[in-house]
């Protein structure tokens, strides 16, 4: 099925797909706005974001409380709305205090989506379900920032204030009506908290937090190897086409788009999840020693080579996603899905931290044997992977544990 089915499934993608489009189209030029149009300057831009990553890490875990304790249509909704204004009052910025405040909101903003879109999907999709639901999701976050970034291209070549506006106006009104979208989701009440549980119950989970840092640090590594280390590895090696980093892309965003309901079917229970993401692991692996060939090599093998190894990227992709959101649903309580989504992604964020300045002093500082390096952390990510799921699962009780998942139909 192109959609997921009628319901809340459907409503969740929907507002996803809008809210990326914006999401997208910004990110295409916000380097440039700030930097040509509001005269910051790169080192001021990267101050600013840096403290805004710092703040989406410390803040990650609260807004999932605050999804679980609301509800989480009423937080997304109301960080979509918050987002919309803050994209709007970066038409305001003239100096970099100024859009450091608006990008920590920013940040807070986004980390509440983030959190509370998970929950959604926990408290109001079938548990049978919720791994094809995050998959339609997943889908079409990429898709909607792909056409996002399409139609971001356009103010670029203007190069004009009015265009970069434009662009910062078009994502406030995607953000408002992607929260006019989830309006019409069906509303969960928030669970109660039994007795003598800690606030924070996810940052104590101590086999979680494990496997958050593991995984967090595996999707980051991932996430960066086609945009940040290929193009690395492609310029400095020396007699490849540059034109091979959008080739793979393209495969990559392909693939997310079409393939990752598909790679979602069949998880049937937490051991299964952890072989699903053992096999990711090591398949992202495989294709790092692809990536790393030695030699200079005709360009119709280097071509052959980086597109079969985007097309194995991008496999161990999508069964790693899918073993992150099993492994996640799955160890968390009903009542803190929200808090431990917001877990997670402060160990996403702490992999987001680490990935770029790894990948680049291996790849480029070590060549093919930094490839092999890289490699070798997915082989002991997924050498992990079961024995971390296995000890979440020791320290929880039948109550504790969430509702097994089923093959999803």
């Amino acid at each position: 099925m192109l959609l997921p089915p009628p319901g809340n499934a459907r409503i969740l993608t929907a507002t996803t797909l809008v809210n990326t489009f914006g999401n997208g189209a910004y990110l295409s030029v916000s380097v440039l706005f700030l930097t040509r149009s509001v005269g910051l300057t790169p080192g001021e831009v990267a101050l600013g974001l840096a403290v805004a990553a710092g703040a989406a890490m410390l803040l990650s875990t609260p807004m999932g409380l605050l999804a679980d304790r609301l509800g989480p249509r009423e937080v997304q909704r109301g960080a979509l709305l918050v987002l919309a204004a803050c994209y709007c009052l970066l038409a305001t910025v003239g100096g970099v205090w100024t859009f450091t405040a608006l990008a920590c909101v920013i940040a807070a903003g986004e980390a509440a989506v983030k959190s509370a879109a998970g929950a959604m999907v926990a408290r109001s999709v079938p548990p049978e379900q919720r791994l094809r639901a995050r998959a339609y999701l997943r889908s079409a976050n990429n898709a909607g920032i792909a056409l996002g970034a399409a139609f971001g291209g356009l103010p670029l070549l203007l190069d004009s204030r009015a265009g970069y506006l434009a662009v910062l106006f078009v994502d406030a009104a995607t953000c408002a009506a992607a929260a006019l979208v989830l309006s019409r989701a069906t509303r969960v009440p928030p669970l109660p908290t039994p007795a003598a549980q800690p606030r924070l119950v996810a940052l104590r989970d101590r086999p979680f937090v494990a496997f958050a840092l593991v995984d967090g640090l595996m999707q980051a590594l991932y996430n960066a190897m086609v945009g940040l280390a290929l193009p690395l590895w492609l310029a400095t090696r020396g007699g490849a086409p540059l034109w091979l980093v959008s080739a793979a892309l393209l495969v990559n965003t392909i693939g997310c788009v079409t393939l990752q309901v598909w790679a979602a079917g069949g998880v049937d229970g937490l051991a299964y999840a952890a072989r699903i993401g053992r096999r990711g692991a090591w398949t992202v692996a495989a294709s790092c020693l692809l990536f790393g060939v030695p030699g200079r090599l005709p360009t119709a093998v280097v071509t052959g080579l980086v597109l079969a190894a985007a097309v194995v990227h991008v496999l161990g992709e999508l069964w790693l996603s899918t073993a992150t959101w099993a492994v996640v649903y799955g160890l968390a309580p009903e009542w803190a899905q929200g808090q431990y989504q917001g877990a997670y992604q402060t160990g996403r964020q702490i992999g987001n931290m680490v990935s770029p300045p790894l990948l680049t002093a291996l790849v480029v500082g070590a060549g093919a044997a930094g490839w092999a390096g890289v490699g070798a952390i997915f082989v002991v990510g997924g050498l992990a992977y079961p024995a971390l799921v296995g000890w979440g699962l020791r320290t929880r009780s039948d109550q504790d544990t969430a509702v097994s998942l089923v093959p999803a139909r």
